[in-house]
């Protein structure tokens, strides 16, 4: 049976998902007033400053493969989120949210490649399910396919490797340094990028600071963190089938605010996503592989 631990641990990544899905309607928003890279800087250094007195704090028993580590997530994290930022700029949120879920078909084989784990076959049907309705759910081939959509397929394969890589980084390593070290590097990548992608634009109107503020301290600092924190607790192709539900907030998000558009066949997506994470879930409590948890 499941135990308490991974129970916690997995009800935690599902508060993770609800924050994460208020940030696709966030960011949509929030571009009218500021440049997509400038957007994923300013929204990640500030996080970063939230995490810099346990860096300072522990400044004198960081080891060198720490460093190595908050590199190598912050550029998938850069790779994950200055993709979804950009490709927002010319796609929609139920596009952008379809295609970003795409790393759940790439984590399970990169989880084997790259720690040689086994995955759990009752996972994986969740997950296709899961996939499967968010196929209806958003229904990403009624207005065509755009630059944008190819951009966000970016997103998929940075949020794969993030994912896999936390699940072996976050055993190891102090979790508030790594994860401090993640978000400055995450800035540091796109904004080195900033000359050559884009004219910066920051028009701080109330609403964007309220974005920023939303995405900064909630959406990064609070998200990530939780993340970082208790993915550990359970294995990653359960959390990528609890993060199915990120799409279908945010999309329902995207209707109460951006006025986009939700008819039956999003509902009937959305149920059968919930169907694809309680398969997983309502099964593990029952046969449920053995996780180590590490304390922190």
């Amino acid at each position: 049976m499941k135990s308490k631990e991974q129970f916690k641990s997995e009800f935690m990544l599902i508060i993770v998902t609800i924050i994460w899905g208020g940030t696709f309607p966030v960011i949509k928003a929030g571009l009218a007033d500021i440049s997509p890279l400038l957007m994923v800087v300013s929204r990640f250094f500030i996080a970063f400053l939230f995490f810099l007195p346990f860096i300072i704090k522990k400044r004198k028993s960081i080891p060198k493969g720490l460093i190595k580590a908050g590199i190598i997530l912050g550029f998938s994290t850069f790779v994950g989120y200055g993709m979804l930022t950009i490709g927002l700029t010319m796609t929609t949120v139920a596009k952008s949210s379809l295609i970003s879920y795409g790393y759940a078909l790439m984590t399970p084989p990169l989880q084997f490649l790259l720690l040689r784990k086994k995955v759990n076959p009752v996972n994986l049907i969740g997950l296709v399910i899961a996939f499967a309705g968010m196929m209806i759910f958003t229904s990403p081939s009624a207005s065509g396919w755009n630059m944008g959509d190819s951009i966000t397929v970016l997103v998929a394969v940075g949020y794969a490797f993030t994912v896999v890589l936390l699940d072996k980084y976050m055993r190891i390593y102090d979790v508030g340094v790594l994860t401090g070290f993640q978000f400055l590097f995450t800035a540091l990548f796109s904004a080195v990028l900033i000359p050559f992608f884009e004219v910066p634009v920051f028009v701080p109107t109330f609403n964007l600071l309220i974005a920023l503020f939303y995405l900064a301290i909630p959406g990064t600092v609070g998200a990530l963190y939780l993340m970082n924190r208790f993915q550990k607790g359970t294995t990653p192709v359960r959390a990528v089938v609890i993060y199915a539900l990120e799409p279908v907030i945010a999309i329902i998000l995207g209707y109460m605010f951006l006025a986009e558009y939700i008819g039956l066949q999003e509902l009937i997506g959305g149920v059968i996503i919930l169907l694809g994470v309680l398969f997983s879930e309502i099964w593990g409590l029952f046969v449920s592989p053995k996780v180590k948890v590490n304390s922190i």
